[in-house]
C-alpha cells in the first residue's frame, strides 16, 4: 500500500509519544504507550480561535451519517473500532482518537467519536470530512480486492499434530488438515481463477510456522489489494467427550507492528505509529469478520453432524505474525471417537472444506463491497 500523509498531521509532542510507541520492545511497555497515544491524540485536536465550538458538538449518529453517504457501517465494539464503506471507499475510524483514515492514504484530524453506549456520535467536522469524501467524483475510486489467498494446512512431515487412536483405526490431525485444504484450495481456485491461491504446503511435508506466515506476508500488494490467511487445525482433548469446531482471530489486546519497513522509511516512526494502530485495528475488524462467515458457514454446512463451539480469540502464532487479516479453524476433535469416524471420512471432510471456502467467498464479496 502507498500512503500520502503530510508530516504536518503530528504535533512534536505527538511524534515522541508515537516514537516511543513504535520502537519500544517490551510488550508492556508497547501496550502502555499505545494506549497513552490513544488519549494523546485524544487531547491534541488543534483547533482554530475562529471555530465555531458547533462544529464540536455530537452531530449525528454515525448510522445516520452513514445512511446520509448511502455507505454500510460496520463498527466492533470490542476493539472500539470501524469503518465506513461505499463505492469502493473506506472511512476507517477509533473512538476516542481524533483522527480518520481515508483509504489508508490521507489521514485527516477531526473531533473524535463517541460511544454513548447506544450510538457512536460524531461531530460535525468529522461529518463534514466523510460527506465530503463520499461525495468525490466516481470516476476517482479504485476498487478494493482480495488479491491473494493463503490456505495453510496445520502442521505435515515429521509433526503429525494431534493423533486419535482407537482399537479399529488411527487418525493424525496433519492428514485432516491437508484434505481440507486441498479442497478448499482447489474450489478457490476455480472461483477465482486470476487471483493467487496458496498452500503453506500441498503434500506430508513439514515447512515451520516462520516459513508459513512469511509466504503470506512476502506477497507484493498495490494500494487497493488485500491478502487472507487461514489456517487449518484439528482439535484433541483428554476429555474424550469434547466434540465441535471452532474458528479464532488474534486477541484484540495483543500489539503487534504490521506495518513493514518501506512504509517505516516513507513516513517515519512517527506517522508510522499512527499508520500502524490503525491498520492493526482494521486487521482486527476484518480478521473477526471473516470469522464470522466461515463459523456461520460451517454451521449450516456441519450442523446436523456436530457442534459449534464459537468465535474466540487468541495469540496463536500465525495469526500473530501474519500481518494481515488471519483466523485459525479448528475442524473437530480427533479424539472424540464418533467425531473421527467422521474426520476419517473423505466426504465429511469435502463438507468442511465446502463449509470454509463458502465462509471465505462471502467475506470476499463483503470487503470487495
Amino acid at each position: 500500500m502507498i500512503y500520502r500523509i503530510p508530516p504536518e498531521d503530528a504535533s512534536p509532542f505527538f511524534r515522541f509519544v508515537a516514537k516511543k510507541c513504535y520502537t519500544g520492545t517490551d510488550m508492556n511497555t508497547k501496550a502502555f504507550c499505545i494506549l497513552s497515544l490513544l488519549l494523546v491524540l485524544a487531547v491534541i485536536v488543534e483547533t482554530s480561535a475562529q471555530q465555531d465550538d458547533s462544529a464540536l458538538r455530537p452531530f449525528l449518529s454515525l448510522t445516520s451519517l452513514a445512511d446520509s453517504c448511502g455507505a454500510m457501517l460496520e463498527y466492533d465494539p470490542l476493539t472500539r473500532s470501524g469503518m465506513i464503506s461505499a463505492r469502493g471507499r473506506v472511512v476507517s475510524f477509533v473512538v476516542g482518537a481524533p483522527w480518520i483514515l481515508l483509504d489508508w492514504k490521507q489521514l485527516r484530524q477531526v473531533s473524535a467519536p463517541s460511544d454513548t453506549g447506544a450510538s457512536v456520535e460524531v461531530a460535525r467536522d468529522f461529518a463534514d470530512v466523510v460527506m465530503a469524501y463520499f461525495a468525490e467524483p466516481e470516476q476517482r475510486i479504485s476498487k478494493y480486492t482480495v488479491k491473494a489467498i493463503v490456505i495453510d494446512p496445520g502442521h505435515g512431515g515429521r509433526d503429525p499434530g494431534a493423533i486419535g487412536e482407537f482399537d479399529t483405526f488411527r487418525i493424525q490431525e496433519k492428514d485432516i488438515n491437508l484434505q481440507i485444504a486441498l479442497r478448499t484450495a482447489e474450489l478457490l481456485r476455480l472461483r477465482y481463477p486470476d487471483r493467487q491461491v496458496l498452500l503453506t504446503r500441498d503434500q506430508d511435508m513439514y515447512p515451520s510456522l516462520e516459513e508459513r506466515v512469511e509466504m503470506a506476508n512476502a506477497i507484493r500488494l498495490r494500494e487497493t489489494e488485500a491478502v487472507i490467511y487461514v489456517s487449518i487445525h484439528s482439535n484433541a482433548s483428554f476429555n474424550r467427550n469434547s466434540r465441535g469446531y471452532e474458528v479464532w482471530y488474534l486477541n484484540p489486546e495483543y500489539r503487534r507492528t504490521v506495518v513493514d519497513e518501506r512504509i517505516l522509511k516513507e513516513k517515519g516512526e512517527d506517522l508510522s505509529a499512527i499508520i500502524n494502530t490503525m491498520l492493526e485495528e482494521e486487521f482486527t475488524t476484518e480478521s473477526i469478520i471473516l470469522a464470522q462467515k466461515v463459523y456461520q458457514s460451517m454451521g449450516s454446512m456441519l450442523g446436523t453432524f456436530t457442534e459449534g463451539r464459537g468465535i474466540r480469540a487468541e495469540e496463536w502464532f500465525v495469526v500473530r505474525n501474519a500481518r494481515m487479516p488471519s483466523i485459525l479453524i479448528e475442524a473437530g476433535f480427533v479424539t472424540n471417537r464418533e467425531e473421527a469416524t467422521l474426520l476419517a471420512n473423505p466426504s465429511y471432510l469435502r463438507r468442511i472444506a465446502d463449509a470454509i471456502y463458502n465462509g471465505i467467498v462471502g467475506f470476499i464479496d463483503h470487503f470487495e463491497r
